[in-house]
C-alpha cells in the first residue's frame, strides 16, 4: 500500500468514528473536524459544540 492509500485509509476511519460520536452525543449539526498532515504524522481533531438557544 502506498502513502497516499495509507492516508486515505486512515482519515476514513478517523472521519467514520468522528461522525459515530458526533451522533451518539446528538451533535450532528455542531462539530467541526480538523486534519493535519506532516511527514506521515496525522493530527486529527474532532470539536463538538454545545449550544442551547436562550430565546
Amino acid at each position: 500500500m502506498d502513502k497516499k492509500e495509507k492516508l486515505k485509509l486512515k482519515i476514513n476511519e478517523f472521519i467514520d468514528k468522528a461522525v459515530d460520536k458526533a451522533n451518539e452525543d446528538d451533535k450532528l449539526d455542531y462539530f467541526n473536524i480538523e486534519i493535519n498532515n506532516h511527514n506521515g504524522t496525522l493530527q486529527m481533531d474532532i470539536n463538538m459544540r454545545y449550544r442551547e438557544k436562550v430565546y
